[in-house]
């Protein structure tokens, strides 16, 4: 049976979570279930085990529940019960994880008796502090947390990115007819459902403006496979699939015009009381400009040269060039290529 894109990109995540999970529940056991320098074999063992479950159950309850389009409607509740519904959550797969490496090394119901409460403490407080930093990474977007804590972008960096830059049309006509509530409501289900095949992709949300949604990889992940242009028309099929639901819900069909387009930006931290890592640069702002591009020329999606040049256009994507185009503000003329979905191309991530 073939293995789905999500599969593929997900199991070496799970097998090093399964391998970090072993090594610190093999530390655990080591100093405190079996009494340090005396500890046995088998709770050495009993504790790696544990661990290398809880790593791999958390892991993938994460990319194919949590994170996925099953788990959007606990994606949406308000953070702090969020938090404590997954801190429950990963107490459960904490404490199953140990049942069952005790029933694998021959303790078949000897669960309560060797997990003490104050393991069961120490498992809930795990589970909230994992919990907690899973969900302020999940506010401030992908590895933004990780970047600040080590002070990655403290001194500004300039890096190559892929932008992608996505654009819902008719969004002031749509506004205007659903009244301000309810279009937050349209715009933030939008996001969410687009969120799926970007990050299928290995895509960075990096900001919203308004009703644009700005996407960026580093180059070398950009271009690989050709991620960026998968994750547009993956978005653009995943769209086209919730139409019906969006009619029912909201009396209309949402749809995107998208642009694509590489280059170097600056990459810092900015600010004082509220801090984000920024990018800045003309990269960012040509993406800008080819957005205008689609809405002057009627495409649904419009990608630089200089990004096609770098990568394989997929089957099932078919690329026009529209020769040089003087976008606004530029100085020189750019080469573009509009890009849309063969009738049989079928992208989206399974």
């Amino acid at each position: 049976m073939a293995i789905n894109e999500r599969t593929r990109i997900a199991l070496p995540i799970i097998v090093r979570f399964a391998l970090v999970g072993a090594l610190a529940g093999a530390i655990y056991s080591y100093f405190t279930i079996a009494g340090g320098a005396g500890a046995g074999f088998d709770a050495f063992k009993r504790g790696a085990l544990s661990g290398g479950l809880i790593g791999a159950i958390l892991s993938a309850l994460n990319i194919f529940v949590l994170e996925a389009p099953i788990g959007a409607p606990l994606r949406r509740t308000p953070f702090l019960l969020h938090l404590c519904l997954k801190s429950v959550v990963y107490l459960i797969v904490f404490l199953g994880a140990v049942a069952a490496s005790q029933w694998m090394t021959s303790d078949a119901f000897a669960f309560w008796i060797r997990t003490r409460p104050g393991d069961i403490l120490f498992f809930f407080a795990v589970s909230l502090v994992i919990s907690f930093l899973f969900d302020v990474n999940r506010l401030l977007g992908q590895n933004v947390l990780f970047n600040f804590m080590t002070g990655r972008y403290f001194r500004p960096r300039v890096e190559q990115r892929v932008f992608l830059m996505i654009d819902m049309k008719n969004s002031t006509a749509v506004a205007e007819r659903l009244g301000e509530v309810d279009f937050h409501r349209l715009l933030n289900r939008f996001v969410g459902d687009l969120t799926g095949p970007i990050v299928l992709q290995k895509g960075q949300i990096h900001k919203y403006v308004g009703d644009e949604l700005i996407v960026a990889w580093p180059l070398a992940v950009g271009v690989k496979d050709a991620r960026c242009l998968r994750a547009c028309f993956g978005a653009f099929e995943r769209i086209a699939t919730l139409g019906p639901s969006y009619e029912r819900e909201f009396g209309l069909r949402v749809d995107f015009r998208a642009a694509l387009h590489c280059g170097l930006v600056v990459v810092g931290e900015m600010g004082t009381i509220k801090k984000e890592i920024a990018l800045l640069g003309d990269a960012l702002n040509t993406t800008a400009r080819i957005v205008d591009a689609c809405r002057d020329r009627g495409e649904a999606a419009i990608a630089s040269a200089a990004l096609l040049q770098l990568l394989t256009v997929p089957a099932g994507v078919e690329a026009r060039a529209l020769g040089p185009v003087q976008l606004r503000g530029k100085k020189s003329p750019i080469e573009l290529f509009a890009l849309r979905a063969a009738a049989t191309a079928r992208l989206a991530a399974e």
